[in-house]
């Protein structure tokens, strides 16, 4: 019977070009009020957004479904390079920013020890 191993991280890379000036696709992704316009999917709102956004600041960002159920995510920043780069970490979190395991919301996940998202402008 074969073994299935894993030796290597695989990543999914989503790439999206706007149409949209470098100052005001920053904004979209450091200022609450616009991340709040746009966190989640279709059809979802995103009630809450807290952002302290400097090297080791953190961010709180809530989804909301339509029937009202909500789902949490926290993280802290790593680095920032204006107008050119954020790296971030992200977790799921409760409502008060405390970190939570997948697992608890039904989720399999396996975090990646040092793994960030990186957003480049």
């Amino acid at each position: 019977m074969a073994q299935n191993t894993v030796n290597e991280t695989e990543r999914l890379v989503v790439t999206r070009v706007s149409d949209a000036p470098r100052e005001l696709v920053w904004k979209a992704w450091t200022n609450p009020k616009y991340v709040m316009q746009w966190w989640g999917p279709k059809g979802f709102t995103s009630p809450v957004c807290q952002i302290d956004f400097r090297v080791g600041g953190k961010f709180l960002y809530c989804m909301k479904t339509p029937d009202g159920q909500e789902f949490w995510n926290g993280g802290e920043y790593h680095e920032i390079v204006p107008y050119e780069k954020i790296v971030s970490s992200m977790y799921f979190s409760d409502s008060k920013g405390n970190k939570i395991e997948p697992a608890q919301l039904g989720s399999e996940h396996a975090a990646i020890d040092g793994a960030y998202d990186v957003t480049i402008f």
